[in-house]
């Protein structure tokens, strides 16, 4: 084990890098996914947006019972007819809607044909739907009240309506079985160890096998009494002490960091959490380990990590859900062990049961992950081999000991 020894002294001689990487990438994981506290719940809670109703229009009992119901759902917020304040209370996001009634609605929503409505939203958008939703179901439904006919006056059929918006329901949050929904950011976060584990593997593992590729150490290498095969298994081995540690680390700190968000959650669907990300783990590896042929100096290393590891992350549906993906990048994110990755998570979030049948898709992508890095560990053990008994390969490799 003299080559595996030799990688935990590299290791221990890289360390403050190591640590530094780590750090950067701790606190990255960390900060984004604690910033996405606010914007998921696993509860449902009442959203009232804020809007705003410019009436360019003659006042109306119409008007007035849009502006009752609008205030009973949401916040009515008082801003001038003036452009420059609209679109400063737009900019600064004191108000979500903004509502404009054209001169002549009036008459003409009476008539039959509505003159059409000017909106404006903000970027929170779904607060604007939400408003714009409120108006289109109190238009509808005094449209409904009109057609139908009789003798009831404006004011009666907006009184009407009123009355019928205001009708209430009671809503019973039901949940399967004991256990709580799994807390949003640590979803986040568990997504995210794709881009993280990825990138520290590759740096971690490339980093050693660089230093090997020294040609003083590759000549000296091919003399020694050790088959090409042994010394890559043992370079795996000291890679995946690197890979191990990072995970694990990464692991604690997500369930410290988020455990009391996790408390109530099933015991096994976390369990199911941690296996998907130790098997991304060894993909990590088996990527670094066929990818460290190529890299012969630090510029190459970080460049090709970022091409990498982003392409995987982008393409396997880490940045974005993979419902957003058209069907073209879908077709092509079928062959990348990120979108396994990423569509274990979802079914394991979907769990209502953890029957044979519902586990099914979950063991499928894992083992779809396992031979990506089975392949993959394969032919870097290959070309290992093949660079190790090739002369072309033994050439000037620029190492920190180098570059001083």
């Amino acid at each position: 084990m003299k080559v595996f020894n030799a990688c935990m002294l590299l290791i221990k001689r890289h360390y403050a890098t190591f640590i530094i990487q780590f750090g950067i990438f701790i606190v990255l994981a960390v900060v984004i996914s604690s910033l996405t506290a606010n914007e998921f719940s696993p509860t449902f809670t009442e959203v009232s947006p804020n809007f705003t109703i410019v009436n360019r229009d003659v006042d109306s009992p119409l008007i007035t019972g849009l502006e009752t119901f609008m205030s009973e759902n949401g916040n009515h917020v008082e801003i001038e007819d003036d452009r420059t304040a609209l679109q400063d209370a737009t900019f600064f996001h004191a108000t979500d809607y903004i509502l404009f009634i054209p001169q002549g609605f009036h008459e003409s929503f009476v008539a039959g044909d509505p003159l059409p409505l000017e909106t404006v939203m903000t970027t929170q958008i779904a607060r604007g739907f939400l408003a714009d939703s409120m108006v289109e179901q109190y238009l509808n439904l005094v449209r409904v009240y009109m057609a139908a006919g009789g003798d009831m006056s404006e004011e009666a059929i907006v009184a009407a309506v009123l009355q019928d918006l205001a009708l209430e329901t009671s809503v019973e949050m039901a949940q399967f079985g004991i256990a709580v929904p799994i807390d949003q950011p640590f979803l986040f976060y568990t997504r995210m160890l794709n881009y993280i584990l990825l990138t520290l593997c590759f740096l971690g593992v490339t980093t050693l096998t660089r230093v090997f590729k020294r040609s003083d150490l590759k000549r000296r290498n091919l003399c020694a009494p050790i088959s090409s095969r042994s010394f890559g298994i043992q370079q795996i081995l000291a890679s995946m002490v690197i890979g191990v540690v990072a995970w694990l680390l990464l692991t604690v700190l997500g369930f410290v960091w988020f455990g009391s968000n996790l408390v109530g959650v099933d015991q096994r669907i976390l369990a199911l959490m941690v296996l998907n990300s130790f098997i991304l783990m060894i993909f990590g590896l088996a990527l670094a380990s066929m990818m460290s042929m190529f890299v012969n100096s630090t510029n190459a290393q970080q460049a090709m990590a970022n091409i990498m590891v982003i392409s995987l992350c982008f393409l396997g549906g880490v940045f974005m859900p993979l419902e957003f993906l058209g069907d073209n990048l879908l077709a092509i994110s079928r062959f990348l062990p990120t979108f396994w990755n990423i569509t274990a998570i979802d079914r394991i979030v979907e769990l209502t049961s953890l029957d044979a049948a519902s586990l099914e898709p979950i063991w499928q992508a894992m083992l779809i992950q396992l031979a990506f890095a089975a392949a993959m560990f394969s032919i870097a053990l290959l070309v290992g081999k093949h660079i190790n008994q090739s002369e072309r390969f033994v050439n000037e490799v620029q190492t920190e000991l180098e570059a001083v």
